[in-house]
């Protein structure tokens, strides 16, 4: 059956060679000639002959015949590859006698580096030179030991996909020649042999085994032995289908586990035994923090504050949208309003910090509520009367909570965080004369509740049901108010940038700030803020910044109007 398709494999090279390979096939046959060593004789002498000289030539000649015997490789044949190397292995029968899969044969003078292995490997990201020099070593040596088709010998690739292979073949097959279908015949033959070989053995020794003489017992042990001719190592595994890469995955896994388990064990014994020799040390447990259970107090602190809902009640969006928009959209108006019946006591008729400027003593007494609130979060009585009206909830919203969130911090970095940018541009607005005390008080409220309306908004129609506090948005508004104020006017930060330079104006400092609030739109980073109140506390500290200029100058007008009426007046 070999020898019809080494054959027929032969018919398709030209229409003179068919017809007298026909008149020749016969004859070899009857002469004994082995098909494997007829069809790599007649591979080998064409590849050398022009293509009308292999007519002449097929007749075997007595000095070829041994050149390659049943199943002997030899290093006497070398083909030259488009490298020029002659280590370069092509032919079946060069096969070195140490082959294996797993290392490959080498395809070419030198390895690939970095560019070429790119070119070839297009697409694939984590194809590295190594892994490339790899996978072609494998795939040139199933080539010429025809072995592409072989499940058995899959698994040293199964690291690779389907188009890495594909590429690999590709650039092979145009770059290294290899007579693929001539090799894949050769060992199919081979293979035949050996199996053949091996029944024989097998019946001869079940033969006399039966006659039970010492003979019969080492030709079992002989027959057991895996053959002289087998192509590949014997992997000790009596399955007839092999090791499959699920076996291999489970096998490698095991090892892995077994040896973590063992380096584990050994720390473990040398920290004992570390332990047992330092009598003054502090002993440290392994395994996490230890939890503190809670006291009976604090359980029942806790189970006050709680609200006890398992799930967000079902509430229309309306509900929980209306009333703080109601109450934000009143507060800020009535504000500004009530501002503008201030007027500034005089310094020897002020009750609070009379050490104090107004404009520090503005500053410094919201920070310290701010504090108080701070503080009050540590003391468990008040935790059912903070977590009800210290906070925006957005699930059940208060109105007032708009405003009460502004002076609530829980944790200890965004008390300071927030006090600091307020102590270092809060005061603004006030030491510059821009807005009085109360002016700047309905800025200061009506920016933070602005910023936890807009997130209550954002919240809800996102189901994103959580809480909000913090000062940063009504601090926002204050910085930008001051800064909208003064948006032509150059600032300079450590007398940089030198003179004559004027500095970054006001509007530049305004988008910088503006921008920063923006990165979260584009990067999920751990511990956002809340970036959509920040920027309602900048816009709507802008807006009052308008309106703290047009009441300016509506002020010089009364002014220019009395003074007018008193120059008539005299």
């Amino acid at each position: 059956m070999s020898t019809f398709l080494g054959v027929n494999c032969c018919l398709r090279a030209a229409p003179a060679f068919r017809l007298n390979l026909q008149r020749q096939a016969w004859t070899v046959a009857r002469s004994g000639v082995g098909t494997a060593r007829f069809f790599t004789w007649i591979r080998m002498n064409t590849r050398r002959q022009g293509p009308r000289e292999h007519v002449r030539i097929l007749a075997p000649s007595p000095s070829q015949h041994p050149w390659r015997s049943s199943t002997r490789r030899t290093d006497q044949q070398r083909t030259r590859t488009f490298f020029g190397s002659s280590r370069v292995v092509t032919n079946y029968v060069d096969l070195p006698p140490g082959y294996e899969d797993e290392q490959g044969l080498p395809f070419a003078r030198q390895e690939l580096d970095l560019s070429a292995t790119v070119n070839i490997f297009r697409g694939s990201a984590e194809m590295t030179p190594s892994r490339a020099n790899k996978l072609l070593s494998i795939l040139h040596g199933r080539r010429v030991a025809g072995s592409l088709e072989d499940p058995e010998v899959q698994a040293n690739t199964a690291s690779y996909t389907d188009r890495e292979i594909s590429q690999g073949l590709e650039w092979l097959r145009a770059n290294v020649p290899v007579d693929e279908i001539t090799n894949a015949g050769l060992r199919a033959e081979d293979e035949l042999r050996v199996l053949e070989s091996a029944v024989e053995s097998e019946s001869e020794s079940e033969a006399e085994a039966n006659e039970d003489s010492p003979a019969g017992k080492d030709a079992n042990t002989t027959a057991g032995k895996s053959s002289p001719w087998s192509l590949y190592r014997k992997s000790g595994d009596d399955n007839v289908y092999g090791e499959s890469i699920i076996d291999k995955i489970r096998a490698r896994n095991v090892a892995r586990r077994e040896a973590e388990e063992k380096a584990l064990e050994e720390k473990r014994k040398q920290e004992e035994e570390a332990g047992q020799q330092n009598w003054g040390g502090l002993s440290t447990e392994t395994g996490g923090a230890r939890q503190v259970a809670m006291s009976a107090r604090e359980e029942a602190y806790r189970a006050e504050a709680m609200s006890g809902l398992d799930a967000p009640p079902e509430t229309p969006t309306w509900r929980l949208l209306l009333p703080t928009t109601v109450f934000v959209a009143a507060l800020a108006p009535l504000l500004w309003w009530a501002s503008g019946f201030y007027t500034a006591p005089a310094e020897d008729r002020r009750l609070f910090a009379p050490w104090l400027t107004q404009e520090n003593a503005t500053v410094y007494g919201l920070m310290l509520l701010n504090l108080g609130v701070f503080v009050a979060w540590r003391r468990m009585g008040a935790w059912k009367f903070l977590n009800k009206h210290a906070i925006m909830d957005m699930v059940s919203p208060r109105p007032t909570g708009a405003v009460a969130a502004i002076f609530s911090h829980q944790a200890t970095s965004h008390l300071v965080e927030n006090m600091f940018v307020f102590w270092l541009l809060g005061g603004l607005l006030l030491q510059g004369g821009d807005a009085n005390r109360a002016e700047y008080l309905a800025v200061f409220l009506g920016s933070g509740a602005a910023g936890f309306l807009a997130s209550l908004y954002k919240c809800v129609l996102t189901r994103h049901l959580t809480y909000g506090l913090g000062a940063s948005s009504a601090i926002f508004g204050v910085v930008c108010c001051y800064f909208w104020i003064h948006r032509f006017e150059g600032f300079k930060i450590l007398d940089l940038p030198p003179d004559p330079a004027n500095g970054i104006q006001g509007l530049g400092i305004i988008g910088l700030i503006v921008g920063l609030n923006l990165i979260p739109l584009f990067r999920q980073l751990p511990g956002q803020k809340d970036w959509i109140s920040h920027l309602a506390g900048i816009a709507t500290g802008i807006g009052f910044a308008t309106l703290i200029e047009e009441r300016r100058e509506s002020e010089k007008k009364d002014e220019g109007q009395i003074l007018e009426g008193k120059i008539a007046g005299t």
